[in-house]
């Protein structure tokens, strides 16, 4: 019998779940999924309860890759008025989720069976040709194939003058925390830090709930992501960038484009779109150092445009601030402080040569997962690092992988018992984190891991 673990039970290790029941295999299998929380969540971003809104349109969020359709057919059958274009709520594609693999489990197989443990992954050894996994709560499990779907890691802190401000119970690192606001006032007053995608759910999401105390949202460039939008395609000139392995002569070929359609009426969001189906390309035939280059100077500009909110979010976050209530600034924090029962940011704002300082309630760390594994403070990855089981990719964006998901040791050998899927592999693919990228790295492992 073949033995399958999968340590996470978010999206990735759900859908790699599902893919398993349902994929044929001329072995027994026995596949044990472990998470540490509930089984009725499914990670971090989308266990809310909150009205937290997808980024992505409905019609192309479905679990499977021919029918990327599936979730709006679903969400119409369970009463939902959703067409083509809608953004639904996250815990609503939760409940989909979860349907879709109960459906999977719930089905009859002849040669394969599933457990499900509770508990918090800290160990893995390699003895031989079997992994032992030590979970808490449910001592040793063994596996002959583990694959790492731990998804998202908390936030890196933002370097001050001291780190006292990690131990204050108003400084909160996980911004996915539940119920987070519980003891919020309503007109308290709270900082982000930084100013993507989660800054925006949870303003917008105090927004709903007629939140009236002042927000602000501090990163290095102060940039906002833009909104989605409906876009007349823009033709493919992806042939013009695929014999490129530096990154100036492609930020000058996309520049050209971006003029082009602005100059043809085009929205300069679809010279962007254009390229989706070739990022990974792209992104693995630069050179490691334009990698880091790219990540320096770029990535921001670009991540505004290809990872866009809902139109109904960015009207909330742009009538937050045309009221005053949100704030948004560029520059670099200094230190934060205790100040009674909130605290005190210091900063220095872009351009500026003085020194500011803002108070509130409470302040939020939203500058997305830290993925560089080598500064992850969590004992599993502690533990598989120091065995030299796994190591950081070249760039510091996940674990050092290949394409299909057989991750690297320190040693520089492919494991034949270790892989990795969505988040982790980042660094590798670039596009990697969305659901539509993680849903067909599901399909192909599951296949991959039933017919080695």
């Amino acid at each position: 019998m073949k033995n399958i673990a999968i340590i996470g039970a978010g999206l990735s290790g759900t859908l790699l779940a599902m893919n398993l029941l349902k994929n044929s295999s001329s072995d027994p299998v026995h596949i044990k999924l472990i998470d540490r929380n509930k089984e009725q969540d499914l990670g971090p971003a989308y266990s809310t309860n909150e009205d937290y809104l997808l980024n992505v349109p409905v019609e192309i969020m479905g679990a499977l890759s021919n029918d990327p359709e599936h979730f709006l057919k679903w969400a119409r059958k369970e009463g939902v008025n959703a067409s083509h274009g809608d953004y639904l709520p996250r815990k609503l594609y939760r409940k989909y989720i979860r349907k879709m693999y109960q459906e999977a489990y719930s089905e009859k197989h002849e040669n394969k069976s599933m457990e499900r443990f509770c508990g918090e992954v800290t160990d893995l050894k390699i003895n031989g040709n079997q992994a032992i996994i030590s979970v808490k709560r449910n001592g040793n499990i063994t596996a002959d194939k583990v694959v790492l779907a731990s998804g998202n890691s908390l936030p890196k802190n933002p370097k001050t003058e001291n780190g006292l401000f990690i131990k204050n119970k108003r400084y909160i690192q996980n911004p996915w925390k539940p119920n987070i606001f519980r003891d919020l006032e309503e007109t308290d007053s709270i900082i982000f830090i930084g100013t993507g995608q989660t800054m925006v759910d949870l303003a917008t999401g105090l927004s709903r709930k007629k939140h009236k105390g002042n927000m602000m949202a501090i990163s290095r460039r102060g940039l906002l992501p833009l909104s989605q939008k409906k876009v007349e395609p823009y033709p493919p000139f992806f042939d013009e960038l695929q014999r490129h392995s530096r990154i100036l002569p492609i930020f000058q070929i996309i520049r050209k484009h971006m003029e082009i359609a602005s100059e043809n009426g085009l929205d300069p969001r679809a010279v962007i779109d254009s390229l989706r189906p070739h990022s990974t390309a792209i992104w693995m035939n630069l050179l490691e150092i334009e990698k880091q280059r790219f990540l320096r100077h770029l990535y921001r500009h670009w991540e505004i445009i290809r990872s866009r909110i809902p139109p109904s979010s960015a009207s909330i976050i742009r009538d937050l601030q045309v009221s005053g209530q949100l704030k948004i600034v560029a520059g670099r924090i200094i230190d934060l402080l205790p100040d009674g029962n909130g605290m005190i940011m210091r900063y220095l704002e872009k351009n500026l040569t003085f020194e500011k300082s803002d108070s509130a309630r409470m302040i939020i760390n939203c500058v997305g997962p830290n993925l560089d594994y080598e500064q992850i403070d969590h004992p599993l990855i502690k533990n598989l690092m120091g065995r030299k089981l796994i190591q950081s990719n070249p760039v510091q964006l996940g674990i050092n992988a290949l394409p299909d998901g057989s991750v690297i040791t320190k040693n520089g050998i492919p494991s034949k018992i270790l892989y990795t899927i969505g988040v982790p592999l980042r660094g590798i693919l670039w596009e990697s984190i969305a659901a539509p990228e993680i849903r067909l790295q599901a399909e192909n492992l599951a296949r991959k891991l039933l017919t080695d």
